[in-house]
């Protein structure tokens, strides 16, 4: 369930961060348990700031809860690499994770933000195919999608691609939103759909359910093929069990998000 809508009075009292000429770029990574892989992704980050100096790159790491060495490593790490810790008291959840992110990612006045695994499996190389498109005012929302023509790299199980199907359609049905990769959690947003995201993001699967609220609210939602990879280190939690399960359970939360009160959508100052 996502953060309550503020009031219309609450709305107009926030002045929202007008852009530079200089875009800035937030790139959230949530992070879990992931000692062995952070610094990795930290310098795919530094690697890509290298290469697109007309960006300001702001790594912003969401440290959610982790029982291992994570924050140790980013309080180690942090500075080198120019990023900015945010350290979750205990475990949130993907959703909670990434809304911090997106909530400081609005306050620095980000004009894209976007969502990088901490597990390595979303190379920074490729943030450029669905940061461009919002910086040309293509689209609020850009998807990296694993099954377009002319995707590659690493395609998921079987049991998830299930998955992916059966959300793309349901999607299509509920609300117009046409895209292959339903599940990819490889997502750019416009200053305005990070606002929105930051004041309302579902909890456990984010993925699916966040477009319907996005949707209602006339977001442009558009995806680019890109490349992925397996994680760096460790295995992923989803099992066929927790496909089943997963399905069912954001089926059901997609359905109630389309009758959901949601916040309204605020223009940017500027």
């Amino acid at each position: 369930m996502g953060s309550r809508p503020q009031t219309a009075t609450q709305s107009a009292n926030l002045r929202l961060i007008s852009p530079k000429k200089r875009p800035k770029v937030a790139i959230v990574v949530p992070a879990f348990n992931e000692e062995r892989n952070i610094e990795k992704v930290l310098a795919d980050i530094s690697e890509l700031r290298n290469a697109q100096t007309g960006w300001e790159i702001l790594p912003i790491i969401v440290n959610d809860g982790s029982t291992d060495r994570t924050e140790w490593v980013l309080n180690r790490i942090a500075d080198r690499y120019g990023a900015k810790v945010i350290s979750l008291p205990l475990n949130l959840g993907i959703g909670r994770a990434v809304q911090a992110g997106f909530r400081l990612a609005v306050q620095l006045g980000a004009d894209v933000t976007l969502q990088l695994d901490g597990d390595g499996q979303h190379p920074a190389g490729q943030i450029p195919t669905i940061v461009a498109p919002i910086l040309a005012n293509e689209a609020d929302v850009a998807v990296g999608s694993r099954y377009m023509s002319g995707a590659g790299g690493n395609v998921s199980s079987k049991w998830r691609q299930a998955g992916t199907w059966f959300f793309s359609k349901l999607l299509a049905v509920l609300v117009g939103v046409e895209i292959t990769d339903a599940t990819s959690g490889f997502r750019a947003f416009s200053f305005e759909a990070a606002d929105f995201v930051a004041r309302y993001y579902p909890d456990d699967y984010p993925e699916v359910e966040a477009y319907v609220p996005l949707a209602r609210r006339g977001f442009k939602i558009r995806e680019f093929p890109v490349t992925m990879r397996a994680r760096i280190q460790g295995r992923s939690s989803i099992t066929p069990f927790r496909s089943i399960y997963y399905m069912v359970k954001v089926a059901f939360a997609t359905l109630i998000n389309v009758i959901r009160i949601v916040p309204q959508r605020r223009r940017r100052d500027g």
